[in-house]
């Protein structure tokens, strides 16, 4: 599996049409072949930086997701309503060390 662990700070003011952007697209890819998991959280200390949890099946999964058109729109749609570059982290596990999915 791979796991993908994003953060990012939505610009002044524009956190409502961040919060719209990532609920349209998480309800899309969601139904994407091989998602096991997608969502988005806020920060608990600063609700403008949003964290966004993925879990693929494999990279190839991820992949295909990202050539989605609603992938695209996302991507293209976010890009003036962060304050700066997103940060991504990628982390491949075994099914051996995934929790268990209850």
């Amino acid at each position: 599996m791979l796991i993908v662990l994003g953060c990012a700070t939505a610009a002044p003011g524009r956190r409502p049409e961040l919060v719209d952007a990532a609920s349209v697209v998480t309800a899309a890819s969601r139904g994407d072949d091989g998602c096991v998991s997608y969502l988005f959280a806020a920060d608990l200390e600063d609700p403008d930086v949003v964290v966004s949890i993925e879990v693929w099946r494999d990279r190839a999964a991820l992949d295909a997701h990202m050539a989605h058109d609603h992938t695209q729109e996302f991507l293209a749609r976010v890009g003036g309503l962060l304050a700066g570059e997103p940060s991504m982290s990628f982390h491949t596990v075994t099914d051996a060390a995934a929790p268990d999915r209850a």
